[in-house]
Parts: C-alpha cells; sequence; structure tokens
C-alpha cells in the first residue's frame, strides 16, 4: 500500500470515527433530560467504543473518546444550562483529559488481549463520577443514572446499592455489549493487526451482566410493588412565588414587602388544609428570630401549619443562607445553613454550615436541606439517618437547569425514603414520595407562580443505602486508581506470559 493510499485510508478512518464518536455524544445526551429517550442509555457507548478500539487509526484512538465526551458536555452542560462561566468550559476541559489519558488505553488493551476491556472501563467511568463530587460545585450533574429518572419502576435498588450501583449496571451494559461489538466488527473488517477477543470470555461477561440485570429488575419491581398502599399522609404545600430576586443578590431589599408577600401565600396554602408549608430558598431577607418574629408565629398559630422558613442575612464574615421549622405553638426549631454552594455561579460558602438537624414533631420527623444539597448524596443521607420522614428543601434556580433538575430529588427520596419537599423561587418545584413517585410538580423556562399542594406519605427513613452509603463508588474508584497506577505492570505480566 503507497504512503498516499495509506494517508486516504487514515483520513477516511479518521472522518468515520469522528462520526461515531458523536453519534455516541447525541445518544447520550438524548437519553438525559429534557429528552428522556432513557433507553438510550443501555447502548449509548457503543457507536464511540467501536470508533475508539476499531475505527480510529491507533495514534488517533484516545481522540474518538475526546470528542464524544467534549459533545456531550456541551450539550447537556452547554449555553442554556448556565450562560458563562466554567461550565461552558468544561467541553474543552473534558476533551483535553480524555486525549491525553486514554492515549495509551487502546494499546494496554491490546497487549492484554482485552481481558481488562470491561471491567477497566466500568470502574473509569463510575470512579470519576464520585470523584468529581469532590470538585467544588460539580456535584451529581450528569450521573448516567439520572436518565433513569422517571422509570420508578427500575430504579428502587438505589435504596441499597446506591447510585453509583445502577451507574455500574448501566455501564457493565455498556461495556460488555461494547466488547461483542468489538468481536463482530473483527469477524468483518481487519482495519490493524489486533489481538481476538475471546468468544468465551465474552460470553460469559454477556450472561454475568444479563443475570445481574435481570436480579436487579426483579428486585426493582418486588420494591416497587412492596410499597405501602394505605400509608399514613400529611398535606404539605411549596409555595414558588414566581419571584426571580433573592437577597443573596439584593441584601437591601425591602423587608416588609417581603412579609407580605410571604403571608399572603402562606394563608393560601393554609386555606388548602397544607399542615407543611414550604417557601423558596433566601426568599426572606431576615432571620425570622430576630425580625417580624411576633408576625410569624401568628401566623404560624393562625394556619396551624408547620412553616419552612428559608432566609438570608449578610454579615461581616458572610452570608447566613439558612432555614428554620417555625411550628404552630410559635417555637424554632435548630437551624440548618446550606452545606454546597452553587460555586460556579458565584455563591460564595456560607456561615454556620456543620449541623444536620431533625425536627421530632407530632405529625413526623421533619428536616430542611436547601438547594443545591440536593445535587449531592451526603445531607439526605445524615438527615434519614436520624429519622427524618419529611425533608423540605428550598431552592433557588435558574430556567437553564428547570428540566434537569427534579430529578436529583427522585434519587434522593429512593436513597433515603424520605418524602421531599421542592420549593422553588420561579421555575421548578416538586414534591416526591419515598418511592420517586412526583407527585406535584411545576417546571417552566418562565418565572411562573404557584402553590403545590399534595398528600405525602411519612417517610420510613430505613434504606438499607442509609448504613452503607456510597460504597460502590468507592469500589468503582479503586479500580480507576489501580489501572491508573498499574496498567504498565499488567501489559508487562500479559506480554511476559506470551512470550
Amino acid at each position: 500500500m503507497t504512503t498516499q493510499t495509506t494517508s486516504n485510508s487514515n483520513f477516511l478512518r479518521i472522518i468515520i470515527g469522528l462520526a461515531l464518536s458523536i453519534l455516541s455524544g447525541l445518544m447520550l445526551t438524548a437519553a438525559f433530560a429534557p429528552y428522556n429517550m432513557w433507553a438510550l442509555i443501555f447502548i449509548a457507548f457503543l457507536p464511540v467504543l467501536i470508533a475508539q478500539f476499531r475505527v480510529m487509526p491507533p495514534k488517533f484512538s484516545s481522540l474518538a473518546s475526546a470528542v464524544m465526551i467534549a459533545t456531550w458536555l456541551y450539550l447537556y452542560f452547554g449555553p442554556t444550562f448556565f450562560p458563562g462561566g466554567i461550565m461552558l468550559a468544561l467541553p474543552l476541559i473534558g476533551f483535553l483529559m480524555n486525549l491525553v489519558i486514554e492515549k495509551g488505553l487502546r494499546k494496554f488493551h491490546e497487549d492484554t488481549k482485552y481481558r481488562w476491556f470491561i471491567i477497566s472501563g466500568v470502574t473509569s467511568w463510575v470512579g470519576f463520577e464520585i470523584l468529581r463530587t469532590f470538585i467544588p460545585g460539580i456535584a451529581t450533574w450528569g450521573f448516567v443514572n439520572y436518565t433513569l429518572w422517571a422509570q420508578t419502576w427500575l430504579i428502587q435498588p438505589v435504596a441499597i446499592f446506591s447510585i453509583y450501583g445502577l451507574s455500574l449496571l448501566i455501564m457493565f451494559i455498556n461495556y460488555g455489549l461494547g466488547q461483542a461489538a468489538l468481536g463482530l466488527f473483527d469477524r468483518r473488517f481487519q482495519l490493524d493487526e489486533v489481538p481476538g477477543i475471546s468468544p468465551k470470555s465474552t460470553k460469559r461477561w454477556l450472561i454475568g451482566i444479563g443475570t445481574a440485570s435481570l436480579i436487579w429488575t426483579g428486585l426493582s419491581l418486588s420494591m416497587y410493588f412492596s410499597a405501602p398502599t394505605n400509608p399514613e399522609t400529611v398535606r404539605v404545600a411549596a409555595v414558588q412565588p414566581g419571584i426571580t430576586e433573592v437577597s443573596f443578590q439584593n441584601p437591601d431589599m425591602d423587608h416588609q414587602e417581603r412579609y407580605d408577600i410571604f403571608e399572603e401565600k402562606t394563608l393560601e396554602a393554609a386555606a388548602q388544609g397544607a399542615e407543611i408549608i414550604v417557601w423558596s430558598e433566601l426568599f426572606l431577607p431576615f432571620d425570622p428570630q430576630e425580625e417580624f418574629t411576633a408576625e410569624l408565629q401568628a401566623l404560624a398559630s393562625e394556619t396551624g401549619a408547620y412553616l419552612i422558613l428559608p432566609y438570608g442575612v449578610f454579615e461581616e464574615d458572610g452570608l447566613r443562607n439558612e432555614s428554620i421549622i417555625l411550628n404552630p405553638n410559635g417555637e424554632f426549631s435548630d437551624l440548618y445553613a446550606k452545606a454546597h454552594p452553587v460555586l460556579f455561579a458565584g455563591e460564595p460558602y456560607g456561615l454556620n454550615v456543620g449541623t444536620f438537624p431533625v425536627y421530632d414533631t407530632e405529625i413526623g420527623k421533619l428536616a430542611t436541606m436547601i438547594c443545591y444539597d440536593g445535587n449531592y448524596t451526603d445531607v439526605t443521607r445524615k438527615l434519614a439517618a436520624q429519622g427524618a420522614q419529611i425533608i423540605a428543601a428550598p431552592a433557588s434556580d435558574w430556567a437553564g437547569i428547570a428540566e434537569k433538575q427534579n430529578l436529583h430529588l427522585v434519587f434522593r427520596a429512593i436513597e433515603t425514603r424520605a418524602s421531599i419537599v421542592n420549593a422553588e423561587k420561579a421555575f421548578d418545584s416538586v414534591i416526591v414520595d419515598p418511592y420517586g413517585h412526583i407527585l406535584e410538580e411545576q417546571v417552566s423556562l418562565e418565572p411562573t407562580e404557584a402553590i403545590l399542594v399534595a398528600d405525602i406519605p411519612l417517610g420510613t427513613a430505613d434504606s438499607l443505602y442509609i448504613q452503607f452509603g456510597d460504597a460502590l463508588g468507592w469500589v468503582a474508584l479503586a479500580g480507576m486508581i489501580f489501572f491508573a497506577f498499574f496498567s504498565e505492570k499488567l501489559a508487562k505480566k500479559a506480554k511476559a506470559n506470551n512470550s
């Protein structure tokens, strides 16, 4: 073959490989909200695996995963998600990271005859999922398990195995099918000299993954249909005022005007029978125990409701982004301070962070978290460990995430078997039961006023996940670290055994 012919062949292979990589990026994006083509998540990685490990010329193989990641990150976290800031840099960051980190990945798998192909690919993806929760502000956005948020019949085992267990299953399916696809590719095409993939190994993997999938599905259906049919309920209300300005943005806003709005809408919610009334994050620009205290106590007494009071107060040391519960007798609970600020949106770390109080009341054990805390797994787990049955979640979002945010709370509810009441200021409020069913929801790309009311079950806060936590995520991270440091030794050992 002439140099010119080889060059033309490589160019064509790169073009086809890039097309397959972009296809994977599109499929991955389509599996997520707001498109919700959830079944695609089980095959979304197949095109890029074929591109990276067969179609692309070997020295360009990592370009395939880099392009797939960049495509997905741009479409998922692009301008509609956040119009500016670090989120717009994520596609470039993801592209460069994959281009460099996976540069020698194809050679490693060829040297080891694809013995580690499935396990290394799965643990690397899921390990990085848990790793990026430690990057300030990134949270669990874009986890592959979130594509299944609406399939409550299928996701119940996260109450045992966590969202990382579900991510592992999804990625095992992708890589198992991916290995089978590479074997089929080799039967028809031979673009390079590559070691054959063992059909027996592939068959064993597919049987194991298929069995695990059937067990997961059967367990999920069993848990789903064993939910209490007539549970004790409490009527709750999530007040969405339709006002986009919060005290975080304007510390000098009119206190009386805010209180008057609060009183009016609280009375409306109480008129619908609400026993717990949740307001949006940072709605009150004052500490309820220092200002308008008598008025709020009188309002709680008049309505006979537990009022969830979120407020923001600026002090010399910083922002107090907090929430407190006021009972009908005029007594305040311990305050809760937001644990996870949205750093990429410019929100600072707040004060008084570090306690997770649960309030034992006549109608059940209540607790509160704030907005972005629900995008992590730790806060709800700590509250449920203390028996929280209903978790109020005041929030302040923006239009770009309105169609993607509530799905986090579906998983937080299932994980902890607690009901969650999310009152957002203008775009995306929701009420979720302990099995992840959305009882009431308001999602709009424009500021909208709404009062959501529902009778929600008292949660049991007794899931095994509360005890086990994110253990499977840590196992995946350990696998990722192992292959990062020992791939070279594994390749040398394989060569020695074959010589």
